[in-house]
């Protein structure tokens, strides 16, 4: 697990976050909760979430989590250290609570929250999930939950890195002729380390689950898995195989594992 600063790479990830925001839209992003593998997740979500108390989703991008779950009630605040998806959000909905400020130092109570959600946040810092983990600790309250999703290293990821680091490379992207471009820098825990991490923070690990095979197949090879006409939805064979996968290989073929902890 790295555990190095390097503000020049975490400044090119914020970067490349907000670019990332700045080309989607939140109407479409709202698509994927029609996802069977996505209500899988919301379904778990659901478990842990407390209707009467505050929760936080620190890192909440466009949103999509923070608009569905207050839709049904829940009192959700949503953070990100990007101004412009906030600004989106506000957009979208008014009077969406929102807060501009960095997950690693939040200005919130100790306490003072019933629950918390991290999904595909804390593997974007490069000096480690641990102060993220110690801030999420912090914020919530005795017996709060947080709900920690991260990308998995599948087999399907594994295969494909060489590819990926040659894509994303600076020198072979001028050798194209294309233009320089910022990507997000992330990291892939292995689930006993990450789960020795929480615990060594303070958290009680309560369950952690293998999710969203499908999206490890559409990355992997998203012309022949994804549904073009879908904002993020597999096609019938990345849907299936992914089902199957799911059952038979569910950690080695997951696109990203669920931690749910308490504190």
């Amino acid at each position: 697990m790295r555990n190095l600063l390097d503000k020049k790479i975490d400044t090119t990830t914020k970067k490349a976050w907000n670019e990332n925001w700045q080309t989607s839209e939140i109407n479409e992003i709202l698509e994927i909760f029609n996802y069977p593998r996505v209500q899988k997740q919301v379904a778990l979500y659901l478990k842990y979430l407390p209707k009467n108390k505050p929760i936080l989703e620190g890192g909440c991008g466009l949103g999509p989590y923070l608009l569905y779950f207050r839709k049904m009630g829940y009192t959700l605040l949503g953070a990100d250290y990007n101004f412009d998806p906030l600004a989106k959000i506000s957009a979208y909905q008014q009077n969406t609570p929102l807060l501009q400020a960095d997950i690693l130092n939040l200005p919130l109570a100790s306490n003072s929250l019933g629950a918390y959600l991290s999904l595909g946040v804390i593997e974007h810092f490069t000096q480690g999930p641990r102060q993220a983990i110690k801030e999420a600790l912090r914020v919530l309250a005795p017996k709060g939950y947080f709900l920690l999703q991260v990308p998995n290293s599948s087999i399907f990821q594994k295969i494909k890195f060489p590819l990926t680091f040659l894509k994303k490379n600076p020198l072979v992207r001028k050798m194209l002729g294309k233009p320089p471009k910022n990507y997000y820098w992330e990291q892939y825990f292995k689930v006993k380390e990450l789960k020795k991490e929480l615990e060594l923070n303070g958290f009680k690990i309560i369950e952690i689950a293998p999710v969203d095979h499908e999206h490890a197949l559409m990355d992997f090879c998203p012309g022949f898995f994804k549904n073009n006409k879908s904002f993020d939805a597999a096609n019938k064979i990345g849907s299936r195989l992914g089902n199957i996968l799911e059952k038979i290989a569910p950690w080695a073929t997951a696109g990203e594992n669920i931690f749910i902890c308490q504190k």
